[in-house]
């Protein structure tokens, strides 16, 4: 039986949907889904700008530019906070304008090809408006910006009385500082210290080069509160760029230069800072505190910055019988830990009173360890000076804690660091840059801690709970 196939005759009130007709209709019906599914992500999408926006703020910020805390930092912030003001203002109103542009000349209804919103190009009042606004406003922004940059960089004369050694000297507040792959090392010049003439004895890398100071620290610059700071920044390796943002911007630290700048506190309180040019492997982790203090506090720290080493009766007395050639042996774990200090860690860090003296004959035992043999070695030419190792609350670049919340030695993270820097902290040992892994067994960790925890005036509890590293 054999099926027959119909014709079916389509009545002319239905339109067909020949290739042409869909062809024609086509961009309207792409527009149209584009519009559904992009109005259908603008929530998502403002969604994920807020929560990114909000992911950026923290109420304990440690690295905060919008709380200045001194004079310099409050320029800045005098500065800034109207341009964001005007930023913030510019972008919503183009965003405004940009939305309503699109909403305004949206595709609506039956769509034709070539109808396309009204053109302006040509407009000659329109485009020297948004030529010559853009242009007045950046040269406005310009002359405050100048003016500011100026201001920064003006030093004031405000000589500052300390005493240094029983006398009474004028101090103009200043400190050399100097940047190393991965630590900061501030200098004290109590006697002043002349950039201009050290300079022109024309040193390739001066920061290598520096003179003896009366007070070397690492990671934690002291200053007297309400005294403006003048700094000379340097480096002996790399570029650095060093950032107390409560006190001022950045400044670069580099090698062969020494650059000015300044800071000042305008209260007691603790300043965190951070490395803001990327110099190698712990870039991320070369951080730094600035701790302003009272006059009475900041003469004592002087005063105690000031003394080698104060050892135990018995212990001066050991150190003295190795000065003298002797071999006297270890009566504690302390002194037992003054001996590796000597034989281990002399060919980088000094420790006044301990393996470096004022006056050092040249047959003298202790002559390989004057300032300028020691650490000749390093990429950078130093390590961290150990003299008052104790009197600071933080260590190796300013970020572990040498302090318990509750004031007692961290010697957990103590010891770690002395029996594998590298799993602490990324270095380039074997390149000179960074403390090596020296193999210390276990007993010669446990001496040269109890030898460490010496070093220095432990500093007071409400420091070592202010400068807590996170």
């Amino acid at each position: 039986m054999s099926r027959k196939t119909s014709a079916v005759q389509i009545p002319s009130t239905v339109t067909k949907e020949s290739p042409e007709n869909l062809a024609e209709e086509t961009p309207a019906r792409h527009t149209f889904a584009m519009h559904r599914r992009t109005s259908g992500r603008l929530p998502l999408l403002l969604s994920a700008g807020i929560a990114l926006l909000l992911a950026g703020c923290a109420g304990d910020a440690e690295l905060d530019t919008l709380e200045p805390a001194g004079p310099d930092a409050e320029y800045i912030d005098n500065l800034v906070d109207p341009l964001f003001l005007a930023s913030f203002a510019v972008f919503f109103l183009i965003l405004a304008l940009s939305v309503g542009v699109a909403i305004k000349n949206r595709v609506k209804g039956d769509y034709e090809e070539g109808d396309w919103p009204k053109q302006i190009h040509g407009n000659d009042k329109l485009e020297w408006a948004w030529t010559a606004l853009p242009a007045l406003v950046m040269a406005t922004i310009s002359v405050f910006t100048v003016i500011a940059v100026i201001n920064l960089n003006d030093e004031e004369a405000n000589a500052y009385s300390v005493s240094v050694d029983g006398d009474t000297v004028q101090w103009e507040p200043h400190v050399v500082v100097v940047g190393h792959q991965w630590w900061w090392e501030y200098r004290y010049y109590f006697d002043g210290f002349d950039v201009d003439a050290f300079l022109d004895e024309d040193h390739a890398n001066p920061a290598k080069h520096l003179p003896p100071a009366d007070i070397v620290t690492s990671g934690q610059m002291i200053i007297p509160a309400g005294q403006e700071i003048e700094l000379s920044i340097t480096s002996r390796d790399v570029i650095h760029s060093h950032w107390i943002p409560a006190l001022n911007g950045k400044r670069d630290a580099v090698p062969g230069r020494i650059h000015p700048w300044k800071l000042e506190a305008d209260a007691p309180g603790y300043y965190f800072g951070q490395c803001t040019e990327f110099c190698g492997l712990s870039h991320a982790r070369m951080r730094m505190q600035t701790i302003a203090m009272n006059d009475a506090d900041f003469a004592q720290w002087v005063e105690q910055q000031m003394t080698p080493t104060t050892l135990a009766d018995g212990d001066a007395a050991f150190i003295a019988a190795l000065r003298a050639g002797e071999n006297p042996a270890p009566a504690n774990s302390v002194q037992q830990g003054l001996v590796n200090i000597r034989q281990l860690c002399s060919a980088c860090h000094l420790v006044e009173g301990v393996n470096h003296f004022d006056d050092v004959p040249e047959d003298s035992v202790d002559n390989i360890y004057k300032e300028e043999n020691v650490g000749i070695s390093l990429t950078a030419g130093a390590a961290p000076n150990l003299t008052h190792f104790a009197s600071r609350s933080t260590f190796a670049g300013a970020i572990f804690n040498l302090y318990n919340e509750d004031g007692s030695l961290n010697r957990n993270k103590l010891e770690a660091w002395l029996r594998n820097p590298a799993a602490l902290k990324a270095n380039a040992a074997d390149n000179m840059q960074g403390m090596p892994n020296l193999n210390l067994t276990e007993d010669q960790i446990d001496d040269i801690v109890a030898a460490l925890e010496t070093f220095g005036t432990r500093p007071s509890a409400s420091v070592i709970a202010e400068t807590f590293a996170e």
